[in-house]
């Protein structure tokens, strides 16, 4: 199992995976950790997008816990660490040997600005 991380264009936060794979046996629960570091100086809304490639290999590959369920708030210069647990099934088709699952991180603080008023956690 591999791991990508990216941001895009607006997004000027530093993302990293502990670990660039992980060896997976099917039907096993395993943990990585990513994290994400806010380098401006302000408060910011992220949002990560996941994708996995190959293809077939998506229906197989399920999430438990993950970053990617919901926005992470951080301030200036905040580092974070996300964990994502997942299984890969013990379906998956003997023909495909590597997984990639890919995060790409967007800036949504403007479309989720209510998070950032005060008295709200979240």
């Amino acid at each position: 199992m591999n791991f990508i991380t990216n941001t895009n264009g607006g997004m000027s936060w530093d993302f990293w995976a502990e670990k660039g794979g992980v060896r997976v046996h099917p039907g096993e629960l395993k943990e990585v950790k990513f994290y994400v570091r806010n380098t401006t100086n302000r408060t910011m809304i992220g949002q990560a997008i996941p994708s996995v490639v190959p293809v077939k290999a998506a229906s197989h590959f399920h999430k438990t816990e993950c970053f990617c369920f919901n926005h992470q708030v951080l301030k200036p210069g905040e580092v974070m660490e996300m964990p994502m647990r997942f299984i890969v099934g013990p379906e998956l088709p003997k023909n495909v040997p590597t997984i990639s699952l890919s995060y790409a991180l967007f800036d949504v603080t403007e479309l989720a600005a209510d998070e950032l008023k005060p008295g709200r956690e979240g």
